[in-house]
Parts: structure tokens; sequence; C-alpha cells
């Protein structure tokens, strides 16, 4: 039994499962760009969160399989390189969980299927290239980008696609930061990065002017403690000495909070406070497994 909890444990940590709940909350911004307004949608909802989440986890399994020669120098607790995850062992939980992902957005429809494809190549190719191309970081936006689009798609209603292009871009663009900033993460003297921490709150800008609601009201309340938030990481960021890894993580449970954002200018309260609740979630299981 406690073996099988070790085991358990170690595939929970590859995965980063803390971090699933962002992909939720991506996902129910979709949804609403794309029109979710009637409960008998949900099942679709849920079907591409499993799928998301789903290559999310595999995206993290391959990235593990594929930098676990420099992790045994710079995390040697990881699960691969502290030898309680073989190599062999993450190759095939990503392949098995990029096949689920798929057979599910296939379930979904042809665009659905099309773009999850995109998704799965786009996190390849990130995990492949990011130890050794900087400019990856846009890619690993883009694959946040693309689950806006994807859940749209899977609920397939009618898209504005300003209001799609505005808030997937103003996302791809966090996630880059983020992730620019996160590459120099075990190198506590390079901290030049650290000062783009300045310019993530601006990714709140540029939807509130094309994306119009009808009711500001909500969204000026979802304003505040998203860029509380955001402010809080930036000064982990930019401290003396500074504090990356907590900046990360706070950024990263702030994608819930940003979603929530987004769902108040697209007049959605009750799922804004969904997304709130995937934020507390976020936040919670990041005093269990790092999500970083």
């Amino acid at each position: 039994m406690n073996a099988a909890r070790k085991t358990v444990r170690a595939y929970v940590e590859l995965a980063r499962l803390s971090n699933i709940p962002t992909c939720f909350s991506n996902v129910l911004v979709g949804g609403a760009i794309g029109g979710l307004t009637d409960w008998s949608q949900w099942r679709m909802v849920l079907s591409v969160t499993l799928a998301i989440g789903l290559m999310y986890i595999a995206g993290m399994a391959l990235n593990d399989a594929l930098d676990h020669a420099i992790d045994r120098k710079q995390r040697p607790n990881r699960p691969i390189p502290s030898g309680r995850i073989s190599v062999r062992g993450a190759y095939t939980f990503a392949g098995i969980c990029v096949a689920i992902a798929i057979a599910l957005l296939a379930s979904l429809g042809m665009a659905a299927l099309l773009l999850g494809s995109v998704l799965a190549i786009t996190i390849i190719l990130y995990d492949w290239l990011h130890k050794n191309f900087q400019p990856a970081a846009l890619l690993m936006g883009c694959c946040r980008g693309l689950v806006y689009i994807i859940a749209a798609f899977a609920i397939a209603g009618p898209i504005d696609w300003t209001t799609a292009i505005a808030l997937a871009g103003a996302l791809t663009v966090y996630i880059s930061i983020v992730t620019f900033i996160a590459q120099t993460e075990v190198d506590a003297t390079s901290t030049r990065r650290n000062g783009l921490a300045l310019v993530l709150p601006l990714v709140l800008v540029l939807p509130a002017v094309l994306v119009r609601p009808e009711t500001w009201s909500w969204a000026i309340i979802a304003a505040f403690p998203t860029l509380t938030w955001l402010i809080l990481a930036a000064r982990l960021a930019l401290s003396r000495p500074p504090n990356t890894k907590n900046a990360i993580l706070t950024w990263l449970a702030g994608i819930c909070l940003i979603d929530a954002f987004f769902l108040t200018l697209l007049d959605q309260p009750v799922l804004a406070l969904g997304a709130l609740g995937c934020f507390v979630l976020t936040a919670i299981g990041h005093r269990y497994i790092l999500g970083t």
C-alpha cells in the first residue's frame, strides 16, 4: 500500500496537478466566448476540461522526461531524477494522456480535433525547444491561448472574433512573459528578466478596451483582486534578493483571477465565481504540490 501511495504521489508531482484548476478556468472563458449559456452544454465543458487537463499533464510529463539530465543537477527531488519514475514511464504516461485527450476532442467535432492536434504539437515543440531556445516561451503562451479557442469551438456557438483574439492574445502574452521569467528560476544571479513583472498588469488593458461588458460593475470588482495579486507577484520578483519561485507560483494562480476578470467582461459573473474557486484551489494546491 505504501509503495502504491508513493507511486501515485510521484505521478501527481510529475503532472504538477496543483495547476489543473487553471485549465478549468481557461475552459470557462473559452466556453463563454463560444456562447455558453445552457446547462445542457456542460457535458461539452467537462469533456473539454478533461481533455485540456490531460494535455497539460502530458506536457508536464514530457517536459520532465526531456529535461531529466538537467534536473539531476538543478531539481534532484523531482520524480525522475529521484528515481521514483523512469524516463520511459514518463514518456508512456504522456503518450497515454495525449491519446485520451485527442479522443475526447474528436468526439466534440472536427474543429476541436484539429485545434487539439495543433495544441499537442505546440506542447511538444515547447518541451523540445525551451531549454536551448528562449523564444520558445511564446509557444507556451500560445498553448494557453489555444485553450480559449478550442473551448469556444467545442461549444460551437457564435464566436465574436474580436473578443476571442483580444482575450486569447492577452493570455498568450501573460503566459509567455511568465514562462520567459521562469527560465531563470533556478539561477538566483540572473534577475534582469524580472523587470517584466511590471508589464503583466497591462494584459488586462486591451481586453477591457475591446470587450465592453453591458455592466461594468462586476468587471471593476474583479479587476481589483486581480491587480492586487499581480502587484504582489511583482513585489516578490523585484525584491532583494528576488523570490522568483514564489512569484511564478503567484502568477500561475493568478491565471484564474485573470480568467475571472475576463468572464466579467463577457457578462458572466456566475462563471467568474467558478474561476475564483479555481484560484482558491490552485493557491491551496501549491502548498502541497509545487506548480513549477
